[in-house]
C-alpha cells in the first residue's frame, strides 16, 4: 500500500501507540484523519506538531458511546470523499469491574470491539480500494469467545479476560470481514503489534515492554503490504490467530450477534 497520496483514518491517536504512529505517519500521507476521546483543547499541542508535518484533522469520539462513534463517522466524510486506510487502533483496558457503557454494554468489548465494527461499516462505502488494519493483540490467543455472553455477565470477570475477550471478538471479525468485502480492492487484517510498554499494559500486566516507537514501526510496516486480505500478523510476521477465529459458523454467528448489539445501541 502506497501511503503517499493516500488519506487515512487512525483512531485512539492521542496516547500510546497510537501517538507515535501518527507522528511517524503525518508527513508521509496526503491527509491523516486523527480521533481521541480528548475535546480539541485538550490535544492542541500533539494537533499542532502533526499538522507541521501535513494536513491532519483532529476529531473528537468517547467510544464508551456509540452514538458519538456515528458522529465520529460524519466527521470522518465531511473531511473525505475517499478513504484509502482505517487503521482501527483504539482501545481500552479491561476495566478493574464488570462496567457498562452509557449503551449498556461490556465497556471493554465496546470500547475495542463493537465501536470498532460500527466505524468500519459506516466508512466502507468511502473505499472503493484500500486497506483496514485492526489493531488487537496477542491476549486473544488465550481467549475463549462466549458468544452465549458477549458481555462476561455470566462468566467470572478480570480485566486481562475482558481485554483478551474483546481482541478476540476483533480478530474473528476481521476474518469475517475480509470475506464479506464490498470491493476486491479492499482488505483487511488484524495484528499484534507488540509488548509495549504503555499505560493500557501495565493497567492490566506487571511487566515490562518495548517502546510505542517500537510498536508503531511495526503498524506502519503492515500498513504498507498488500496482497494479504485476512492475514493476522504476529508484529510484521503473519501468524496463525486463535483457531475459533478461523471457525466460518463463528465468524457468521458473531458478525449476527454485533449487527444486532448494534442496531439495539
Amino acid at each position: 500500500m502506497e501511503l503517499e497520496g493516500a488519506t487515512v483514518v487512525l483512531t485512539g491517536a492521542t496516547t500510546g501507540i497510537g501517538r507515535a504512529t501518527a507522528v511517524a505517519l503525518a508527513p508521509r500521507v496526503r491527509q491523516l484523519i486523527v480521533h481521541g476521546p480528548q475535546a480539541p483543547a485538550e490535544v492542541a499541542g500533539l494537533v499542532d506538531q502533526l499538522r507541521a508535518g501535513g494536513d491532519v484533522v483532529y476529531l473528537q469520539a468517547d467510544y464508551g458511546e456509540l452514538a458519538a462513534v456515528g458522529r465520529l463517522a460524519e466527521g470522518i466524510r465531511s473531511a473525505t470523499d475517499r478513504l484509502d486506510v482505517l487503521i482501527n487502533n483504539a482501545g481500552r483496558p479491561g476495566a478493574p469491574t464488570r462496567t457498562l457503557s452509557r449503551d449498556g454494554i461490556e465497556l471493554t468489548l465496546q470500547t475495542n470491539y463493537l465501536a470498532p465494527v460500527a466505524l468500519t461499516t459506516a466508512l466502507l462505502e468511502l473505499m472503493p480500494a484500500g486497506r483496514i488494519v485492526n489493531v488487537a493483540s496477542a491476549t486473544h490467543l488465550s481467549a475463549t469467545l462466549h458468544l452465549d455472553d458477549l458481555g462476561l455477565a455470566r462468566h467470572p470477570y478480570a480485566p486481562s479476560t475482558a481485554y483478551a475477550h474483546s481482541k478476540l471478538a476483533l480478530v474473528t471479525y476481521t476474518c469475517w470481514l475480509a470475506k464479506n468485502l464490498p470491493s476486491a480492492s479492499i482488505e483487511a487484517v488484524s495484528m499484534h503489534p507488540g509488548v509495549i510498554a504503555t499505560d493500557l499494559l501495565h493497567a492490566m500486566f506487571s511487566i515490562g515492554g518495548d517502546s510505542v516507537e517500537y510498536a508503531a514501526a511495526n503498524l506502519l510496516e503492515v500498513v504498507s503490504l498488500t496482497g494479504d486480505n485476512g492475514t493476522y500478523y504476529d508484529e510484521r510476521l503473519p501468524a496463525p490467530p486463535n483457531p475459533i477465529a478461523q471457525n466460518p459458523e463463528t465468524q457468521a454467528r458473531l458478525y449476527q450477534l454485533t449487527s444486532d448489539l448494534l442496531q439495539r445501541a
